[in-house]
């Protein structure tokens, strides 16, 4: 009787790993052609390259998001992660930033991005592609110093990771003049980032079973 409950309770789990899965896959085939589909391609054959390349992606996102180990609550149907978003923003501390990215500092290190302008602010998922004795590449944002500060003159700060961070980062939050509005939807790339977070420890991504 015990053998035929945990062959159940596998099975179960089995079934409800693999309608996850494919609930990610939909809606992330959905959301993708939807932002392709407004985009302007001067070249078909980058178009086509693009198209030829989203099963791979959005396959992968789908599973490593399900093999990670996020404490977030995940909405398979909307494909994104769900937190109660904080009143304020994350703070940015330049002695906390400074030790933490003067040890930890790396190529394919993950890392949470303060954004903002006069209005609006959000934290972002980069990664860190380049590193030099005076700071470090974010690959979307830009060089910044071992502080994480801009060196280029853009709204953006790097912040030490953090389950505060990251979590904002993970579930969109966004914040208009210090007040918090509606989440916005991750693109396919931050959901890839996100499933690398390690959240038991985030000086090294995680490394997932596939």
């Amino acid at each position: 009787m015990q053998t035929g409950c945990k062959e159940q309770t596998e099975l179960w789990r089995s079934s409800s790993k693999s309608n996850a899965y494919n609930a990610l896959c939909n809606t992330f085939y959905v959301r993708e052609i939807h932002r392709l589909s407004k985009e302007s391609f001067n070249n078909v054959e980058r178009l086509q390259r693009r198209f030829a390349s989203l099963p791979y992606y959005i396959e992968k996102a789908a599973s490593h998001i399900l093999d990670g180990n996020s404490p977030l609550t995940l909405d398979t149907q909307n494909g994104s992660w769900i937190a109660k978003q904080s009143r304020n923003l994350p703070k940015y501390d330049l002695e906390k930033n400074t030790l933490f990215f003067d040890k930890n500092v790396f190529v394919g290190l993950i890392i949470p991005v303060l954004v903002y302008d006069a209005e609006y602010s959000t934290v972002r998922i980069d990664s860190i592609d380049e590193v030099t004795a005076s700071g470090f590449h974010c690959n979307q944002f830009g060089w910044v110093d071992k502080a994480g500060k801009s060196q280029e003159g853009v709204g953006i700060q790097v912040l030490k990771p953090s389950k505060t961070a990251f979590s904002a980062a993970c579930c969109g939050h966004v914040w208009l003049l210090g007040r918090a509005i509606t989440p916005r939807v991750l693109t396919l790339r931050e959901m890839l980032l996100a499933a690398r977070i390690n959240w038991q420890d985030f000086k090294h991504p995680f490394i997932t079973q596939k």
